[in-house]
């Protein structure tokens, strides 16, 4: 997966053989900085299909969908925190599967039926269900519109503060 970041660079996870890296680009291409494992170094189980996103701040989250966790990195590729673990209850991801941040640092994991809400220290705050089953994708325009795709829809949402 791949993440845009504030620079207009890139930031990718590279994820094979129980080995994975984040690499940040500029947006000429040529490679910044790497940071190795930020995965398995702080999980000890695999992960197969890893989700990024940033914030506004240069924060990096890594979705594990498989293990059900959010990884926190600051801009600076430190690691800060994680949350989030298997389960049914607030807070708890049953099948998660993308992640997205909006323009006021709150992060959206789509689980299952679901888009659970965050804080960005990882405070679960709220989630809503969707109305046409589980949500595939989610994307924040600059409007701070949450756009997600769910089965053969796409849903807009306008967002509280």
């Amino acid at each position: 997966d791949m993440a845009t970041t504030v620079e207009n660079g890139v930031i990718a996870i590279a994820n094979r053989n129980r080995r994975d890296a984040l690499v940040h680009f500029n947006s000429q291409g040529k490679v910044l900085s790497t940071i190795p494992n930020p995965i398995t170094s702080q999980v000890d189980d695999a992960e197969l299909s890893p989700q990024i996103a940033i914030d506004g701040r240069g924060n990096i989250y890594i979705l594990g969908t498989v293990i059900n966790t959010v990884l926190k990195y600051g801009s600076d590729g430190k690691y800060i925190t994680r949350f989030g673990s298997e389960g049914d209850n607030p807070g708890q991801f049953r099948a998660a599967h993308n992640i997205a941040v909006d323009n006021q640092g709150r992060v959206y994991v789509s689980n299952f039926g679901e888009v659970d809400v965050f804080s960005a220290e990882g405070r679960f705050l709220d989630s809503f269900g969707m109305p046409a089953g589980p949500a595939f994708g989610l994307i924040f325009n600059d409007k701070d519109e949450l756009y997600v795709a769910s089965r053969t829809q796409v849903y807009k949402f306008t967002l509280n503060e």
